[in-house]
């Protein structure tokens, strides 16, 4: 009789097995389950159905991001936000006669520091079967959490010092009046010089000179020379650095192709920039690693290693070196034209 019954069981559940691969199968990964809070990381859902059949996919974009529970307090829920490189698009993987593969990459990030477990994404399948993704384990960490809350409490309390008698702390005051003194009285005598030689009638009319505006290329790279020369990144100043970087290929932007650099989002600037991806791919691409890398270490607080930093620098200046405007003179009588450096 037992066997039987166990002979049964086995037949029902080969049966449910194979029904289940008949409708299709979903699985969810992870690039990594260990995470610093506010670093991206990818999402990887993947579907195999049969090739006709009509699959809902799930319209995570509507949430904001991907749900995840507590692992130790299950009624204690977060939201896992997409980053800003995040594509909703559905590519396919692959396709045989009877099957379709199906997979959409997904860009999170975690900003609560917690063991977590991303839920399962249902898929519905022909409007009446529904599979559902691998539960996904994910921990968050915080880099400063072990730092004590109270840092008083680590060192003991010192005596209160005498400071030591220093004369310029009372004479300091003497001097600066001295010297506010003899500022106003030689903008006395250049006010009484200036009103004497007017009432002669010597006209002080100052010629002035023509502003020599030099190229935008020629601005960017005096700018970029000077970044190098300060050395933020060599002393920590990560985010200092980057802000200033591509602030300098804002400007160069907004002269070099009218466009509102500095108001305008990376992505907003990338989309005005249309034509240069189609004429200068490689310029486009440089462009936008540059601005990328700016925006993780800027929103993300990322810090890039001395390789990324450097990258970060020889990308911008290969990105003004290669769109700069050049000037063509031509013969006399002929009106000079302006091409762009391809």
């Amino acid at each position: 009789m037992m066997k039987k019954f166990i002979l049964i069981l086995s037949v029902i559940l080969t049966l449910f097995v194979s029904a289940k691969a008949a409708i299709g199968e979903v699985t969810a990964t992870i690039d990594t389950p260990y995470v610093m809070v506010g670093m991206p990381r990818v999402l990887h859902l993947e579907l195999t159905v049969p090739k006709d059949a009509k699959v809902e996919w799930p319209r995570l974009h509507r949430q904001g991001g991907v749900a995840a529970v507590d692992m130790e307090q299950p009624d204690k829920s977060y939201l896992l936000e997409f980053g800003p490189d995040t594509n909703f698009e559905i590519d396919t993987l692959s396709s045989t006669e009877g099957q379709i593969t199906l997979a959409q990459n997904l860009q999170v990030l975690a900003f609560d520091s917690a063991a977590m477990v991303i839920r399962a994404i249902p898929f519905v399948i022909d409007g009446k079967d529904t599979l559902y993704s691998d539960v996904v384990a994910l921990n968050c960490d915080h880099p400063f959490e072990s730092i004590a809350d109270d840092p008083q409490g680590m060192m003991g309390l010192k005596e209160i010092l005498d400071p030591p008698f220093v004369l310029w702390d009372y004479l300091r005051w003497v001097v600066y009046v001295l010297i506010a003194l003899a500022l106003a009285a030689l903008v006395g005598w250049l006010a009484y010089y200036l009103y004497k030689r007017y009432k002669k009638g010597d006209a002080l009319v100052e010629e002035k000179k023509p502003e020599v505006l030099l190229p935008a290329h020629e601005v960017a790279m005096h700018a970029l020379l000077d970044l190098e020369q300060k050395h933020l990144w060599e002393g920590g100043r990560f985010k200092e650095y980057h802000t200033e970087l591509t602030d300098i290929l804002r400007r160069y932007i907004e002269r070099r192709y009218q466009v509102q650099a500095m108001e305008s989002t990376s992505d907003e600037i990338m989309q005005e920039l249309v034509e240069l991806q189609i004429q200068q791919k490689s310029s486009f691409n440089n462009l936008r690693d540059v601005l990328k890398m700016a925006d993780y270490v800027k929103f993300a607080k990322y810090e890039p290693s001395a390789e990324e930093n450097q990258i970060s620098f020889y990308n911008s200046r290969l990105f003004v070196e290669q769109t700069k405007e050049i000037i063509v003179e031509k013969k006399e009588g002929e009106s000079s034209s302006e091409e762009n450096n391809n």
